[in-house]
């Protein structure tokens, strides 16, 4: 269900496409094995109809040569125009670079199937003389209704002497005909606050724009702004992200009823869990909804959870302090020190669920992971209600002095007396959490396979409804 290629290779950016019922997903593919599959990255099509099962269409659109401006086929967009495809995309080269060249440049194929594509050698657009002409990517094409022209979002930098990471802004270029582009001289959106704007995504719900992109900058997420104009303000909702550091590059998609984010989940240096995150990993697919208030939030999508067996209820393989058992839950922990109950082996890809409502609001509790307690070591998935914080740990930590992962954290609001529902997905070391349909959280755990369970610590906590899953595959 987070869906990756064989081999070494992974899923860089997706740039999603919807048509005839199916969601048709190119994806930057890198091979990560230069000494056999040599320099660049293609554009691979994955087609899905359910976000479970994904047919890999292979390559559709080729990288060019060593001399080519796309050696590397970067983020783009598909549009229909007419009866033809198109796609726009980043031609990225750095050996450019060192020639005086642009690194990268805007250029443009053409498909009748989605599956062959031709390049057209008479298009490229280049950022203008007050942008830094190497950080110039990621088209976006919408039809502004209002203005009677289509608009491509792009990712620039300003040349200027701001300091280095405040330069990111998102710039628009204007056509009429689809076909001839001008860059903007003022740009988008320009809040001095990134390196880059990522992979730039925008669409309307009701009253509501939303742009989204993404920042390597201050927390290296997908984030998004709002405005009820093209033109701004564009305002920052107080939880501006959609899932924590591991979920990036998103863009999204409608079927027509709802709107589907697909991003990458990365994987980490030699796929151990101390080694620093990598570009690219398995694809995540979140279900975008709209608050009263117009902020969005995400939840899993319904055919995720449905591709599971049936729920049972685990069995009890081992407790630590103070642990009630009554109805169809447990009263777990006290006040001041640590609880554990545990539910035998984890399965490699399930579901589990549970609710939970808080005694009060100190002290931190949730999952155990991975465990084996004979080697002391384990994954914390915590829930802290005094710091709004959901988090990933393990143990033993690289810095023992250090209190939490903090690169795999979420902003989360938890109240006492209040029922709050938990799903965990974890497929391989792909983790991936949901809290009261409003918030998620990825993660990975590669180096522990082992048991769960539940904690807490110096908290008093009522789980009740605890099922693990697991996928429908493994049965």
């Amino acid at each position: 269900m987070f869906y990756r290629p064989e081999g070494k290779a992974v899923c860089a950016d997706v740039i999603p496409f919807y048509e005839n019922g199916e969601f048709k997903l190119f994806y930057l593919k890198d091979f990560r094995d230069t000494e056999h599959c040599g320099e660049g990255c293609d554009w691979n099509l994955l087609t899905t109809s359910d976000l479970v099962h994904y047919v890999d269409h292979g390559t559709v659109l080729k990288r060019g040569t060593f001399d080519e401006q796309d050696l590397y086929v970067y983020t783009g967009c598909c549009n229909r125009f007419g009866d033809d495809y198109y796609i726009y995309y980043t031609g990225h080269n750095p050996h450019k670079q060192k020639i005086g060249e642009p690194a990268q440049k805007i250029l443009r194929a053409k498909s009748r199937d989605l599956l062959h594509w031709e390049k057209d050698p008479s298009f490229s657009l280049r950022a203008p003389a007050w942008l830094d002409m190497h950080d110039f990517r990621d088209p976006f094409i919408f039809y502004d209704d209002e203005h009677g022209r289509f608009v491509m979002l792009l990712a620039g930098r300003l040349k200027n002497d701001d300091p280095e990471n405040c330069r990111g802004v998102t710039l628009a270029a204007y056509s009429e005909n689809f076909f001839d582009w001008e860059v903007s001289d003022k740009p988008f959106f320009a809040p001095s606050a990134y390196y880059t704007h990522e992979c730039p995504d925008l669409f309307r719900i009701g009253d509501w724009w939303y742009l989204l992109f993404s920042e390597f900058t201050d927390r290296f997420v997908t984030t998004y702004r709002m405005s009820k104009s093209l033109s701004g303000p564009w305002l920052t909702p107080e939880v501006n992200t959609f899932d924590g550091h591991a979920f990036y590059a998103a863009k999204s998609v409608s079927d027509g009823k709802r709107r589907i984010l697909f991003g990458w989940n990365p994987i980490k240096d030699g796929e151990r869990d101390l080694s620093p995150w990598q570009w690219g990993g398995s694809i995540v697919a979140h279900e975008i909804l709209q608050n009263a208030d117009g902020t969005l939030r995400v939840r899993c999508p319904e055919e995720v959870l449905a591709n599971y067996g049936a729920s049972c209820v685990p069995e009890k393989t081992f407790s630590m302090g103070s642990v009630v058992q009554s109805g169809n839950g447990f009263t777990v922990g006290n006040e001041y020190g640590r609880t554990i109950l545990m539910f035998g082996k984890q399965p490699c890809r399930c579901k589990i669920e549970a609710d939970f409502i808080l005694g009060g609001e100190t002290g931190d509790l949730g999952l155990l992971l991975g465990a084996d307690f004979s080697k002391n070591q384990f994954y914390t998935l915590r829930l802290e209600p005094s710091f709004r914080r959901m988090s990933l740990d393990r143990w033993p930590r690289k810095d023992i002095f250090c209190h939490t992962t903090t690169d795999t954290e979420r902003n989360v609001r938890l109240s006492a007396g209040v029922r709050h529902r938990l799903i965990v997905l974890i497929e391989g070391s792909v983790l991936e959490v949901y809290l009261d349909d409003s918030a998620a959280m990825g993660a990975r755990m590669f180096d522990y396979r082992g048991e769960w369970g539940v904690y807490a610590m110096s908290a008093v906590v009522r789980f009740e409804n605890i099922t693990v899953s697991e996928a429908k595959d493994e049965e």
